[in-house]
């Protein structure tokens, strides 16, 4: 049995989960006996609330948990989703607009949390709803449930008609130039393709086997083919087909996706639970990436934490100066260096690197 993904590293926490721990445990669970943070205590009362001997107790626990606590895990791109749920469900019936404003804009929750919030919320929820284009246009059903809720107004309904009319149409979806990807998309089917094999396997080859492989001409014919097919799917594809695969498909269609046309489909690649780290850096360097994506990287806090990401953004000239000269005061004086002699970026950010550069060199001899 495949056994849920949590947060919490904690061994008792993850025997609750299992249905492993005893019952002794359990009853300290419910009476908040147990050595556990908040956080902790929420994912465990949450498992158990389906034995019905602890349910009682269990939700009175639960209640008693911090707002802050519950905002903090409903917005984790890897919250279980059990938990979540229940925290969804809890701030509908409580009104709590905080949390369940929260639960919209993470894009890593499943679609039936939007539904369930279509159906039931207030007017302020489904207005909050509708900021959130992105998972609306990916699962247009969100919006056919709206429609149902008796708080929806006018207003609600005239941007419900709006997205549907602006994205939701037959002939909205662009091509995308299938010559101008190419070699971009084999590229990465083949890192991808290494490292399934390095997942699969740990054989050692010979330097013969090696050196066949290389050579091997079908392996980049089926690239080639493959990658072929990937860019002809995704131009079959509607708008809304188009953002679904964005939020959850591949490392290969969201290279492809980033250079949509549409700007909206752009974003959403930008907003994939599934995007790393090395996708971030990649995008950041590259100066064909549209500004406003490269404008939503430099506003992402959790992304400019990562040096390289840092650095890539203030020698793209799409970095918006202000962002660009906030992350010139923190970079090593090797790569202050390299922006005073790059003639690419904004004059105004290159001088401010050579301010710094010249400050921190002087300190460094006395």
């Amino acid at each position: 049995m495949i056994q849920p993904t949590i947060i919490s590293r904690n061994p008792i926490i993850n025997k609750i989960v299992q249905e492993e721990a005893i019952e002794e445990i359990l009853e300290l669970l419910v009476s908040k006996q147990l050595p556990l943070t908040e956080e902790e205590y929420l994912e465990g009362l949450v498992f158990i609330l389906k034995k019905e001997h602890y349910k009682s107790r269990a939700l009175n626990q639960l209640k008693q948990i911090s707002e802050t606590t519950k905002l903090n895990y409903i917005e984790k791109n890897h919250a279980n989703h059990r938990v979540a749920y229940f925290i969804v469900l809890e701030a509908l019936n409580w009104k709590n607009f905080k949390i369940i404003a929260k639960a919209v804009r993470n894009q890593a929750l499943p679609p039936d949390f939007l539904i369930k919030i279509a159906e039931i919320g207030d007017l302020s929820m489904l207005e909050v709803l509708l900021d959130n284009q992105i998972k609306l246009i990916a699962y247009p059903e969100i919006m056919e449930v709206m429609e149902k809720n008796p708080e929806v107004n006018n207003f609600i309904k005239g941007r419900i008609k709006e997205i549907r009319d602006f994205y939701l149409g037959e002939d909205t979806a662009q091509e995308i130039p299938v010559e101008h990807m190419l070699e971009e998309v084999k590229e990465v089917i083949m890192m991808e393709q290494e490292q399934e094999q390095e997942e699969e396997t740990s054989m050692e080859v010979t330097e013969e086997e090696e050196y066949e492989d290389e050579l091997d001409l079908s392996d980049f014919s089926e690239v080639e083919r493959k990658a072929l097919t990937t860019l002809q799917e995704i131009n079959n594809m509607t708008i809304s087909e188009r953002i679904k695969l964005a939020l959850t498909g591949s490392k290969t269609h969201r290279l492809i996706l980033i250079k949509d046309p549409n700007k909206i489909v752009a974003q959403a690649v930008v907003e994939s639970p599934k995007l790393t780290s090395d996708e971030v850096v990649l995008l950041a360097r590259d100066k064909s990436v549209a500004s406003d994506i490269i404008s939503k990287i430099s506003k992402r806090r959790e992304w400019v934490k990562n040096y390289t990401v840092m650095m890539e953004l203030v020698h793209n000239p799409k970095t918006p100066v202000k962002d660009a000269l906030g992350f010139v005061k923190k970079l090593h004086i090797r790569d202050l260096k390299l922006l005073t002699q790059d003639k690419n970026i904004n004059p105004v950010v290159r001088q401010l690197a050579y301010n710094y550069y010249n400050e921190k060199t002087k300190v460094k001899r006395k």
